[in-house]
């Protein structure tokens, strides 16, 4: 094109000006193109109190980029980041906010307020699409959560606010006992048992797998929260065809045969449509009182 343009100039046929234009536009369409071939879009999964480390999880990242970018083609590049710290998945949305990701329920009620982040789809632990967290305390403590003293654990509870919340319809600084976030909620289950702490809380899979533990025989469940969203998958600011494009790909993931061992690394059984009830769980300002 641009030979054509230098032909027609020399031949006198068109001036000295249309010939600029020209060559304006064509740096326009080329440099289009490079940004198109070039677009980076990233993801994030944060799981607070999950085992492990960023570094760790970094190779189940890499597999969930590598297929949702054979998805959507057209030369963008998907990067795909782990945070099962609190501080530094904040510190990482807030400082360098990706394209969306996947967040626990606790983490959307406690800052959706202060982070832009529309819902597109939610996961499904176990093939279930509603979660519930059970309180679970030694076998012969006294009946009733308000009995309750001392400190209770639980990987969910790093957002502290929202799970006072989520579990108990009560803001946190009204319970009588210190909600307190852990890595290793089986520890503190044996604490429990031996009488070093007063409770754990459990999510719908975690609680299901302590069944066949030999500890389940000493402890029992003293409050279960109502049914709860599932971790939902988010988009980070206002809806656009970018996030249709990533949502279409993930709900699709479960009839994917080629997306089954990576489901499983995943922790889901696939992935469904947004939780209608989950825009209600939401914080007040200031993280003061629970709405719902």
């Amino acid at each position: 094109m641009r030979v054509i343009v230098v032909y027609f100039l020399r031949r006198g046929m068109i001036g000295r000006q249309l010939f600029v234009v020209c060559l304006v536009v064509i740096s326009i369409i080329v440099w289009a193109c490079h940004a198109i071939s070039g677009q980076v879009q990233d993801f994030v999964v944060i799981q607070s109190g999950q085992p492990g480390s960023s570094e760790e999880a970094q190779p189940v990242m890499d597999s969930l980029a590598d297929y949702i970018q054979k998805k959507i083609g057209h030369g963008v590049k998907v990067k795909g980041r782990y945070f099962n710290d609190l501080d530094k998945a904040l510190g990482f949305v807030r400082d360098d906010p990706p394209d969306w990701g996947i967040v626990r329920v606790g983490f959307y009620a406690q800052f959706v307020r202060g982070l832009p982040m529309t819902v597109m789809a939610s996961t499904r632990p176990g093939g279930f699409s509603k979660d519930m967290w059970h309180l679970v305390v030694k076998k012969n403590a006294p009946e009733g959560w308000r009995t309750i003293r001392g400190t209770v654990f639980g990987n969910m509870l790093f957002e502290t606010d929202a799970g006072a919340c989520l579990l108990f319809r009560a803001p946190n600084a009204d319970l009588p006992f210190k909600l307190k976030g852990t890595f290793h909620p089986l520890r503190s289950l044996r604490a429990v048992v031996r009488g070093k702490t007063s409770g754990v809380v459990l999510d719908r899979m975690q609680h299901e797998a302590i069944k066949a533990l030999p500890l389940a025989d000493k402890i029992k469940v003293m409050h279960s929260s109502g049914r709860l969203p599932t971790s939902p998958v988010v988009w980070f600011g206002p809806p656009n065809e970018r996030m249709k494009r990533v949502m279409t790909i993930l709900l699709g993931m479960g009839e994917d045969p080629d997306a089954g061992s990576l489901l499983k690394l995943l922790q889901t059984d696939g992935f469904g449509p947004a939780d209608a009830d989950l825009p209600k769980f939401r914080l007040n300002a200031e993280n003061k009182g629970c709405p719902w």
